[in-house]
């Protein structure tokens, strides 16, 4: 009387549950939700901690920028435009032609802090099969996805870039370049950016 219950027997007991995780199986992402890939680049084999780091802190920065509504230079101002630079010190500045990049052994760019940004030779090969010689010679590697604190997207303006990079993924219809941007959700830039072997990169703004 008054004590704890007894166990109920193991044929009676509730039934317990197993969460069995599989390694890159994830749920499909909602809008604007950060959903990092579990397998890794091979030609860059720290980059997605790197990414996953400084996508995480720059959307706190971002959360910070809309909560305390900086419009006009300010000690938070600055703050928050130091730290993005930390985290785009690691973006190529100076590209090359996707023409340029197939006829190199290694195909690679320099960082803003002078170390490599490979790319894969298929990834590249993809994107000059959707382009004319004359394209290929005009776009500018790597493509260019800025994340800014007003948008729950990524933004690319390159229009070239976009045509390209609809025609790889098969948009159709979506993510059209419009008014001088193509937009996609931040999941979505993710994955790309994951997928195509270095052609594209994220930026904070």
């Amino acid at each position: 009387m008054g004590g704890a219950p007894d166990p109920a027997p193991a044929d009676k007991a509730l039934p317990q549950f197993t969460q069995n995780i599989v390694p890159e199986a994830f749920a499909a992402p909602q809008r604007g939700q950060v959903t990092l890939p579990a397998n890794h680049y091979p030609l860059r084999p720290a980059i997605w901690e790197s990414i996953e780091k400084d996508f995480e802190t720059g959307e706190g920065l971002i959360g910070a920028r809309r909560w305390a509504g900086v419009d006009g230079p300010g000690p938070f101002d600055r703050w928050i435009s130091l730290e993005l630079g930390r985290l785009n010190s690691g973006l190529v500045v100076e590209k090359k032609s996707l023409t340029r990049l197939l006829g190199e052994p290694d195909p690679a760019c320099r960082t803003r802090e002078g170390d490599l940004h490979p790319f894969d030779p298929e990834a590249l090969a993809r994107f000059a099969a959707v382009l004319t010689r004359e394209e290929a010679d005009a776009l500018r590697l790597p493509l260019t996805l800025t994340v800014r604190g007003d948008s729950d997207d990524a933004i690319l303006t390159d229009e070239l870039g976009a045509k390209a990079l609809r025609a790889v993924e098969k948009f159709d219809q979506a993510f059209r370049f419009r008014d001088g941007r193509m937009a996609v959700p931040h999941s979505l830039a993710i994955d790309l950016v994951r997928r195509h072997g270095g052609v594209l990169q994220l930026a904070f703004g």
